[in-house]
């Protein structure tokens, strides 16, 4: 089995990465709608992440009674090419509409706000929720009741991060600079079609593989009567309040870090794709840390506790070093004199200081919960 991981594994590699080709096109094309403001970025990717979300619970629900996930997965891949095909359009619309209304000017900041909020759902909804569906229906595909750390699912999780990290870089540094937001869009949409097509294949080549057995009897999964079945409750709801504070708190932070790390950088387009490459690269290797390390030890609360002071901590670091920050980024300028190749790396070093530890120790704690 662990050789057919790869399958699923390279076609996750390509799902992440032409989502964030999506994003980071989108977010360029919203500017042209919106202003390049942080509360225009802000809109773009809460919708883009409530949309991974509401698909992730819906579907995360929906594909344990799914015979064929691995099918279900190229589904949800081709109609998220379709989808994205129709944003160029929609986006416009959405641009005549909000310049119908007259804009900030007239609705004021939180009257703008909520109409942003709203044309961009418009806009990413059904796109975002179906990418939501794609990283359950292939864990389901690869995954065993017996693996009961999740370490498959966690390999799944970082591999589709690095190839988010990739998808920003190359969109942000490439496809964007030199083809324009229409052209890189349409290149994302055709492979994110192969990438489904790819996977229907191996869903049809594979079922003996892929294809799971569906158990409909749910008291063979019910807790036990006494106290396991009292404390199941809480602790659910106590697992659930932690993963929405703290993924409300690293939300704040990529934005925060964005305001920061603007003025420092010189606020160029190229920052934000940045700070987001630097995110997804360790949230991804942070999931495969957990992957081959952290599963080794059995999930307990006091490990989540543990990541959870570990991310504070790697919050406040940047911020205790203070000036120092500034004055390495103006130090490391003298790079420049490599070309842009140089600017780039000395960027890079600021961000990975700032975003990298606080990204790694997020992304280890996604499979532990």
């Amino acid at each position: 089995m662990v050789r057919y991981m790869v399958l699923p594994a390279g076609l996750l590699f390509g799902s992440g990465l032409c989502a964030l080709v999506y994003q980071m096109v989108w977010l360029r094309e919203f500017r042209f709608v919106f202003g390049a403001s942080t509360l225009s970025s802000a809109a773009v990717l809460s919708v883009f992440l409530g949309g991974l979300g509401a698909g992730g619970f819906w579907f995360g629900r929906w594909v344990d009674r799914q015979r064929r996930p691995l099918a279900l997965y190229a589904y949800l891949e081709l109609l998220i090419a379709a989808a994205a095909a129709l944003t160029p359009l929609l986006i416009w619309l959405a641009r005549e509409f909000y310049i119908a209304l007259g804009g900030v000017q007239v609705l004021g900041s939180a009257g703008a706000t909520l109409i942003r909020l709203v044309l961009t759902a418009a806009v990413l909804a059904v796109p975002t929720f179906l990418m939501g569906g794609t990283l359950p229906a292939a864990a389901r595909a690869v995954g065993l009741d017996e693996d009961a750390t999740r370490r498959r699912p966690a390999i799944l999780y970082g591999i589709n991060t690095l190839g988010a990290v990739t998808g920003a870089l190359l969109a942000t540094f490439a496809l964007l600079e030199h083809l324009g937001a229409s052209a890189t869009l349409w290149i994302a949409c055709a492979a994110n079609a192969v990438v489904g097509g790819c996977a229907l294949w191996v869903a049809r080549a594979f079922p003996q593989i892929f294809d799971k057995p569906i158990d409909d009897t749910p008291q063979a999964t019910a807790p036990a009567a006494g106290q396991g079945a009292e404390s199941s409750g809480p602790r659910r709801m106590l697992i659930f309040t932690t993963a929405a504070v703290a993924g409300l708190a690293f939300l704040l932070m990529e934005l925060v870090w964005y305001r920061m790390l603007g003025p420092l950088l010189g606020g160029t387009t190229y920052t934000f794709g940045l700070i987001l490459a630097a995110v997804l690269l360790g949230i991804g290797i942070g999931g495969n840390v957990y992957a081959f390390w952290g599963r080794r030890r059995p999930p307990a609360l006091s490990g989540l506790a543990l990541t959870c002071a570990l991310e504070a901590l790697c919050i406040a670091i940047p911020f205790a070093l203070g000036d120092q920050l500034a004055v390495l980024a103006g130090d490391l300028r003298q790079w420049q004199a490599l070309g842009f190749a140089g600017l780039v790396l000395s960027w890079s070093v600021v961000v990975g200081i700032v975003v990298l530890p606080t990204a790694i120790v997020a992304g280890y704690q996604f499979p532990l919960l």
